[in-house]
Order: structure tokens, then sequence, then C-alpha cells
């Protein structure tokens, strides 16, 4: 749901120098030649548009740096031209600089505050840095104006789907999106526009995918009424595609759009896959075969950790996937899992903070936050890992290892004992045989100076079938 920068920052150029040329006055004989003085106004406006068009194909042609110093030099000419600054703030932002990307676009919009293209940019950049809410309030803005903005709806869909608020995202979908595209299509008029203008064939492969993402969303909610109305009206609408009438039938058990489950949480008592598929699947990797999908590969990785392949080999395997696969958060996942397992935490910090950023169920982000959290923790990184539990919380509010992580957190780098206890006993009441949550519990009456209650939760804990190795060593007194 991506868009390339240049089409917008292509509309503002055209507008611009149409103020321009509108501006200039023809000279006596028709010559171009004593137009301008060499210091004139239109002679530097000339220039600045001249760099500034530049700077946009060099931003079109991903050549960065080479715009960006393009741009500045126009904008040098031309501090009050808003669209420079706009291709500024659009230059860094592709460069991850968004400390000056945010600087200029906010500029941009002291021109015109107004500008639907400029309040997007803004709202990528403010996502970027991590200030969802603050992104969504400026998109929002700009759809109380321009109600059918798609890229403001889609970028919107894809902010709600990557932070888990997947109910926000079907809601556009399905009030925004698929309803004027609906509205359009059931006038049987391949010519028909939707409300925003643009062309839309009936019945198109983009709608197709637009229901598709509704029914993977409703699936991951597990809203099975939802689920089941998507899949009657998306066969309705496509009554001789195949993929469609696999999903409608009665006996199709597996979800076909469905989110893989994270990979370190498969089992062989939940895995789908027959002793036979897994065989086959085997006989693939240890060919060399390369999957088809990101399901295929987040399949692949979890059978090699269900068969105790080396480190060594799951992160060779897993590395190339990622190239392959980007963006698939259970891969990222994977990647901080056996960075960690490596001793290598600022690796495993670095993979979480990309996974945490990727689509995923609820409560897979909710665990990648939290270990996340503790990652950041144990660098020193304590405001950014507090806000970390707070996502893991938010995500899934059932996460007892969440609210135990978050409890240890508070009473460790908090010395704040009255939010632990209250954090660990919103664990233990969603769960009092989690063995991590009961490890934790004896943590922290060690963190408190009460070593007698210690030991009896982590003895508890060895019964529950915790990591004997770690708690032995804990009961041994070598507790870090």
């Amino acid at each position: 749901m991506g868009f390339k920068p240049f089409i917008s920052l292509l509309i503002i150029l055209v507008a611009s120098l149409s103020r321009l040329v509108s501006a200039q006055t023809p000279v006596q004989g028709g010559s171009m030649q004593g137009l301008f003085s060499p210091n004139s106004t239109e002679q530097i406006s000339t220039q600045s548009q001249k760099l500034f068009l530049k700077g946009l194909i060099a931003i079109n042609n991903v050549s960065l740096e080479e715009a960006l110093t393009l741009l500045l030099q126009a904008e040098e000419l031309d501090p009050e031209q808003s669209g420079i600054t706009h291709a500024i703030a659009d230059a860094y932002y592709s460069l991850n600089d968004y400390d000056n990307a945010l600087f200029y676009a906010e500029y941009s919009l002291t021109k015109e505050p107004m500008n639907p293209w400029y309040r997007i940019k803004l709202s990528q950049i403010l996502y970027a840095q991590g200030y969802y809410q603050s992104a969504v309030k400026e998109i929002e803005l700009v759809l109380s104006q321009h109600t059918y903005q798609w890229i403001a709806l889609t970028f919107l869909v894809r902010m709600h789907r990557e932070m888990g608020f997947l109910a926000d995202a079907n809601a556009i979908i399905r009030e925004h999106i698929l309803h004027p595209i609906q509205r359009a299509a059931t006038q049987y008029s391949p010519s028909r526009s939707q409300p925003n203008g643009l062309v839309i064939q009936p019945f198109s492969e983009a709608h197709k995918d637009w229901y598709k993402l509704l029914y993977r969303n409703f699936e991951v909610l597990e809203m099975r009424d939802s689920i089941a109305a998507v899949a009657g009206e998306i066969h309705y609408l496509f009554p001789y595609d195949q993929e469609i009438i696999a999903l409608s039938s009665e006996n199709n058990n597996e979800p076909v759009f469905s989110d893989n489950t994270g990979i370190t949480q498969a089992n062989s008592s939940e895995s789908t896959s027959t002793e036979s598929e897994q065989s086959l699947l085997l006989q693939k990797l240890q060919q060399g075969s390369t999957p088809e999908s990101p399901e295929e590969a987040i399949e692949w990785l979890a059978l090699l950790y269900q068969q105790n392949a080396s480190l060594t080999d799951r992160q060779k395997t897993a590395l190339e996937w990622n190239q392959l696969f980007p963006e698939q958060g259970e891969i990222l996942n994977e990647l901080g899992r056996i960075a960690l397992e490596l001793d290598r935490s600022s690796a495993a910090k670095s993979w979480l903070e990309q996974a945490v950023r990727s689509p995923g169920q609820r409560s897979q982000k909710s665990e990648w936050y939290r270990q996340l959290g503790e990652l950041q923790a144990q660098a020193g990184d304590l405001d950014p890992a507090a806000q970390s539990f707070s996502y893991a919380l938010r995500y899934d509010p059932e996460n007892a290892h969440g609210w135990a992580s978050f409890a240890y957190f508070n009473a460790r780098y908090g010395n704040n004992r009255a939010e632990a206890e209250s954090n660990i006993e919103q664990a233990l009441s969603i769960n009092s045989k989690n063995a991590a949550v009961v490890e934790i519990q004896g943590d922290m009456y060690h963190i408190f100076g009460e070593s007698e209650q210690a030991i009896i939760w982590w003895e508890k804990a060895i019964k529950l079938g915790g990591p004997t190795q770690r708690l032995q060593q804990k009961l041994s007194g070598k507790h870090e």
C-alpha cells in the first residue's frame, strides 16, 4: 500500500511552475535575452525552480544525497517556497533522518497548513519516530477535509494493522474503502470513478485484495461470524475464482489468508502439518529449496526449531529468508531469539525493534514488545523499555508473562514496590501456574531482600517446569 512520493512532489512542482510562468511577461521582439537582471527576483526564482526540478528527479532516481544537495540550494534561494521544503522533508525522511525531516515538514505546513500531502508526510515522519497516536491524528485531519484521500486511507490502515489495532483497520476498510468501491462497482460501469476521482473496474483484483485483508484481520481477531460474512460477500462477487471457492468451501478447515503463529511457540501438538508433510519439507530444506511465500518460510523455520537444528544453520536460513521476505515479524523475531541464544543481546534488540513494527497477531506483538522491553532495560534504555512494556500489555492485557516482566522492571529499575506488586498480582491472577511468572515473583522478593520468600517461589517454579539449571543457581546463591 506504499506510494512513490515523486507523484505528490510533481503535483506541487507543476503548481509552482505555473505560478512562475504566469508571473513572467514577454520581452519586446520575443527575445528571452535580457528578460532578467542577474540578481532580479525572477532570475532567483528561475534558478530555484531548476534546482527544485533536478532535486525531484534525483529523488525519483533514489539519488537521495544528490537530491538533498540540490533542494537545499533551491531552498536557500527561495526559502518561502513550501514545495521545496516539503521535498527536503521527503529526502530526509527517505534517508531516515527523521529529526531534520520533521523540521522541514512542519515548516512546510506553516506556509500551507491544510495541504493534504504535507500533512501525510508529517504523519509518516511521526509514525517512523514511534508517535503512532500523533500520526493518526494528522491523517484524520486530512480525512476530515478529504474523505476519500486514497494515500491517507491506505496509510491509516497500515498504521492500525502494524500496531495491532485490527478492529480500527477493519472499520476504515469497510466504511471508507470498500463501501465507495462497492457503490461504484454495483453500477456495472467500468468508466465510473470512485469518490476520490480514481477510475475503478468493477470487482477488480484490488477490490478482492481489500476483502482478503478484511478477512485476514477478522481471522486474527477470531471473529467467526464476521469471517463467514466476508467469505460470503467475496464469493458472491468472485463466484468463479478458485481461491475464493476454496475459502468458502464447507470442507475447507484451514484459513486461507490467516497469519501464522509465532515460530518459537510451534510444537508437535499445535502443528497443522502431518508427519508426511513435515518429511517433505525436510527434504526440500536439505535440497536447498527456496520457500515460495512468507508463510512457507515461517513454517520451515518452525520445523528447523522443532528438529533442534544448530543455531548456525537456523540463523543462516533465517537471514536468507529475511532478505527474501522482508518485514515478516515471525522471521525477525526468530532472528532475535537466535541472537539471544548466541548471547548477542544488542543484535537481538535490533531484530526485535524491527519485529514490533511488522504486522502480526496481537498476542505475538505483545510478546515481541515484552522481550524488547527486557532487552532495552538491560541496556539501560529505561524510558523506551517502559513504553515497550506498556505496548505489550496494550496489545494483550491477558499476557501474564508481560505483567510479570513489567513487575520486575518496576522493582529492579524503578524501585517502585507498590507498582511492582500490583503488576505481579495481575500476572498471577491470569496464570498462577506459569513457571516464568512464578520465577519472577521470587526474583522480586530477592530484589527487596526477602530471601526466604524468594526461595519458596523459585522452588515452586522448578516444580512447575521452569528452567532447572538457572533456578538451581539462584537457590545456591548465584543470583545475578
